[in-house]
This record gives C-alpha cells, sequence and structure tokens, in this order.
C-alpha cells in the first residue's frame, strides 16, 4: 500500500511534493503554504494539473489521514510544525537546519521520543552522488587515516531574501552560518565524525542591512586529532559551491555538489612525491537530490527503523553552529555541547 505524504511549505518543499507524486511507493495526498495564493514563486501549475489537494489551514494537515508530514516551511517555524504532526500521529521529515537553536530542537527531540514516530531531519548534502562517493572512498581506507578535512557553503543571498524576506527579517534574526552553512557543517560531522570544539570568527560586510553575520570561518577540532576548517558566506560573490577537501595519510580527494567528477590523488599509485596527480572519478550531479531522501525514508518506514539521519543528527548539526556561533561573539574556542 502507498504511503500518504502531505508537503508544509511550497517553495523548498516543492521538490519533496515532486517526488511524492512520482514515487512508487508514495502519494501526495495534501499540501499546505499560508502564502499559496499570493506566492508567485509556487508551482501552482503543477498543483492543479495533478489535482492535488490543497489544505485551507495548518491543522488540516495534522488532521488528515497522510502517513508522512514534509515540513518544508521557513525555520522558525520547524520545531512548532515538527511538534504538531508528531503529535498528530506522522512520521515527519523536516528540512535543514531542524531548528534555529538546539532548544528548539529538544522540543522535536521530546515529541519523537514521546510519539514513536520516524523522523528524518533533511541533510540532503549527504546524497549528492559526489559526496557519496568520497564517503566511500574514505571508508574503504583509499586515501588512509583522515587527517584534515575542510569544507565551505559558499552561496550569495543577495536576491535570495525568501517570501516577504523573512531570511533577513530583523525580528527573526536568521543565522546565516547556521541556516546556509549547516550543509557544510553537516557534511564534515559525516566524513570526520562529531566535532569536539571550535573556533570561529565571522564579518558582515556582504550584507550590511541583514541583522546577522554574513561571512565566517571556523577552526574545528575532530575526533581522533582530525582537524578541520568551514567556510560559510551568504554573500560572498562567486558562483555557489560547496568544495570540500579530504587530507589524508595515503592521499587526498577534493569534491564538491555541483561538478561532474571528483578528484582523488593516491600514494599508493605514486609514490614519488613529484609523482603525484589528480585522478578524476565521474559522477552524476544531484545537489539538491530530495528523491533519495525520500525513498530512504519511506524504506526505513517499512522496516520500523529510524534513519541515518534522525532528530539527533539533526540536532548535532545545531549544535555545531551554535558553537561555531558563540565562538565568534566571544573571540575563545567553544566546546560542542550536544
Amino acid at each position: 500500500m502507498k504511503m500518504k505524504v502531505a508537503v508544509m511549505g511550497l517553495r523548498m518543499g516543492h521538490a519533496w511534493a515532486v517526488a511524492a507524486q512520482s514515487m512508487p511507493e508514495t502519494e501526495l495526498c495534501l499540501v499546505y503554504d499560508k502564502f499559496y495564493q499570493e506566492n508567485s514563486k509556487i508551482d501552482h501549475a503543477f498543483y492543479k494539473s495533478n489535482a492535488i489537494a490543497l489544505a485551507a489551514t495548518e491543522e488540516e494537515v495534522y488532521a488528515s489521514d497522510a502517513d508522512i508530514v514534509i515540513v518544508a516551511s521557513p525555520d522558525h517555524f520547524h520545531a512548532d510544525q515538527c511538534v504538531k504532526a508528531l503529535q498528530a500521529g506522522k512520521h515527519v521529515a523536516c528540512e535543514k537546519p531542524l531548528a534555529p537553536s538546539v532548544a528548539e530542537c529538544q522540543k522535536i527531540i521530546a515529541a519523537v521520543e514521546k510519539s514513536k514516530r520516524f523522523f528524518m531531519t533533511g541533510q540532503v548534502c549527504r546524497y549528492a552522488p559526489g559526496f557519496k562517493l568520497a564517503k566511500f572512498l574514505l571508508d574503504s581506507g583509499r586515501i588512509g587515516e583522515l587527517t584534515y578535512i575542510e569544507s565551505e557553503y559558499a552561496h550569495d543571498y543577495t536576491l535570495a531574501t525568501g517570501y516577504q524576506d523573512w531570511r533577513k527579517d530583523p525580528a527573526i534574526r536568521r543565522q546565516g552560518f547556521l541556516g546556509g552553512g549547516c550543509h557544510a557543517l553537516d557534511l564534515t560531522r559525516w566524513l570526520a565524525g562529531d566535532p569536539e570544539e571550535v573556533f570561529c570568527y565571522m564579518n558582515h560586510k556582504h550584507l550590511p542591512d541583514w541583522p546577522t553575520p554574513d561571512t565566517g570561518v571556523a577552526v574545528v577540532k575532530f575526533p581522533d586529532e582530525v582537524i578541520g576548517r568551514v567556510f560559510v558566506s551568504i554573500g560572498v560573490k562567486r558562483p555557489y559551491t560547496m568544495r570540500t577537501v579530504l587530507n589524508g595519510t595515503k592521499g587526498s580527494i577534493i569534491c564538491d555538489n555541483t561538478s561532474d567528477h571528483i578528484q582523488i590523488c593516491e600514494s599508493d599509485v605514486c609514490k614519488q612525491s613529484s609523482a603525484l596527480k589528480f585522478c578524476q572519478i565521474p559522477v552524476n550531479i544531484a545537489n539538491h537530490n530530495v528523491r533519495s531522501e525520500l525513498e530512504e525514508f519511506v524504506a526505513y518506514i517499512q522496516r520500523g527503523e529510524q534513519c541515518p539521519t534522525d532528530v539527533y543528527q539533526g540536532t548535532r548539526t545545531v549544535a555545531f553552529a551554535e558553537a561555531a556561533i558563540e565562538s565568534a561573539s566571544k573571540g575563545t574556542p567553544v566546546k560542542i555541547r550536544f
């Protein structure tokens, strides 16, 4: 029997809706967006042509017969909507970041534990083919023991303010280092393990009319003496990139989520340092591979298991960002506290 899926928030949620509509295991039964009628960037033609039911209120989603609710609304709505959906007995997949603070994540954790429902945090970079291959090669020992990792989230948000400018709203105070940077933060966690300590600097030169710093760089201590760096900028003037570098005792990997290849250099292939070269391995480009996320979530639900990107993983990424933001404010290293 197909699992029924409802989607809340139809800008970030549109890809989830398309996946739910097209997958053989699911049925898109209901969608909701508070600004459905007036937001011209919503793909109204898709929902009309497929005769998708439109909820008039948020409460209709919780009262529906949906098995899964996708929460893809702006970050500051995540905690409340996830908790209500879980309390209504729904399995929930929530877009990243899980919430704007660890305190709000804790509310979702409590609801997950009480409801016994299944939960996914939408950390989509874990599903990008280039990053998945890099993870496989690392775990296979192709570059030896990891020594250093760096990743970046470089994305100019000047014209990406969100509907009604919510991303730059001074009342919301969205932190770019978390809101966009959660991609790079979660990716390094996935590849190197949960960070132990972070020291971060931030500045505010690209988007001075936005309420929080737009650029930051964090130096990070990971388990097993692995060190790293995470660069985040939501105002930098360059093409979008999440270039990521892995250095190991026997080689290096360079990868991202927008190229048709990754690069690997292996000392086992070229013994002399002067002969070391990178070779390219082709990969598909799928930097927002939402369908794979939903397919995996459904498969785990059907097996009766929580998926790898569960509520605790989502919270640990928020805790990483929160510690970096605190470090930049205090000018001291900060231990990650979750």
